[in-house]
């Protein structure tokens, strides 16, 4: 994992944890490649 999905995976963690939904959170990184978002969610354990 890249040093940036390091840190988008942190973002994506903090704001689901404040309420919002990972669609809504991941909307607004629309330069993820499918492959990247798999990623997120298996680091944080999102099952698809």
């Amino acid at each position: 994992m890249t040093a940036m999905l390091r840190i988008v995976c942190r973002v994506v963690e903090r704001r689901t944890k404040e309420g919002e939904s990972l669609e809504q959170v991941l909307d607004d990184y629309p330069r993820l490649t499918p492959e990247e978002v798999s990623e997120i969610k298996a680091e944080l354990g999102m099952v698809e």
